[in-house]
């Protein structure tokens, strides 16, 4: 096996450079990210352990990383949830009770990680993945606040994704298609100055 050298891992980049990435960064990050789990999708795969450590920045480049758990959609071993050891607050609620992976649980994981990018913080980083569990098991709307001054149409792109209802979560191309149209806005936006 190679393996290419990165950086950093998200988790890792947004430590040490939140502070200095400008909403166009985050947006462009964000949609990399999306790519590359809409080319998992189109090749039936799902990835299954979708979170910021798992994926990695070199060079202001993205690449999704770690598929161990993942699956082809169609083999019949697709773990739930529960038999893994997952990061839990990526975790899509449905697979806590056995549900079976699926292109919806990987979307979910995508909508945490776009409210990390907002935030610069890994979510509920103060909660033990015990309270984790117990919290989003037992309110249905246990979920990190909107970071001050992030979009409304990004804030509500993530809330759909991490929606408890799997019908609710946008597929991957509009996602992206959203994700493409909030970095046209900003460009818009600076280029009227």
């Amino acid at each position: 096996m190679i393996l290419e050298y990165a950086d950093k891992d998200l988790r890792g980049y947004l430590s040490e450079n939140f502070k200095n990435l400008q909403l166009v960064d985050k947006f462009r990050m964000a949609e990399e990210i999306a790519q590359g789990l809409l080319f998992l999708h189109a090749k039936n795969i799902v990835h299954c352990d979708l979170n910021s450590k798992n994926v990695l920045v070199h060079n202001k480049q993205i690449k999704i990383t770690d598929f161990g758990m993942s699956r082809q959609i169609n083999e019949v071993s697709i773990p739930s949830c529960s038999e893994v050891k997952c990061m839990p607050a990526y975790i899509d609620p449905r697979c806590l009770k056995d549900s079976k992976y699926d292109k919806k649980s990987d979307i979910y994981s995508l909508g945490v990680i776009l409210w990390e990018i907002s935030s610069g913080q890994p979510p509920f980083k103060l909660l033990t993945s015990y309270e984790i569990f117990w919290n989003i098991q037992v309110l249905d709307e246990f979920r990190e606040i909107p970071a001050a001054n992030t979009p409304l149409q990004y804030v509500e792109l993530y809330k759909k994704c991490w929606d408890k209802d799997p019908r609710i979560r946008p597929e991957m191309p509009l996602i992206i298609k959203t994700l493409n149209e909030l970095q046209f806005q900003i460009h818009l936006s600076i280029s009227n100055l």
